[in-house]
């Protein structure tokens, strides 16, 4: 039986190619010094997001909506602190125009 869960799975994963491949491209028009360690909390960044919306979504679907609205505003600030460190790591050793 296929349940709006698994649409969702499947648009989430068919999504994650693009952004894969945009993540390549902002990396380099942003001259962004991206090393292995760089890419390895990239990903990691993005894959906790997919799991944390595929959870929320998981508990509304569940009928637990008051839990997995809750979860997605916690995890929301969560995501954002975490980004936004992300973000001055990746920037650190940028190269200058």
């Amino acid at each position: 039986m296929i349940s709006n869960l698994v649409i969702l799975a499947f648009i989430v994963g068919g999504l994650t190619g693009p952004v894969v491949i945009g993540a390549i491209a902002w990396s380099k028009d942003l001259r962004l010094n991206m090393n292995w360690w760089k890419w390895l909390l990239t990903a990691l960044w993005y894959v906790l997001l997919l799991f944390f919306i595929l959870l929320d979504f998981t508990f509304i679907g569940e009928g637990e909506a008051g839990a997995g609205w809750k979860a997605l505003a916690f995890e929301s600030v969560l995501m954002l602190l975490l980004g936004t460190g992300l973000i001055r790591i990746l920037f650190i050793g940028r190269e200058k125009v």
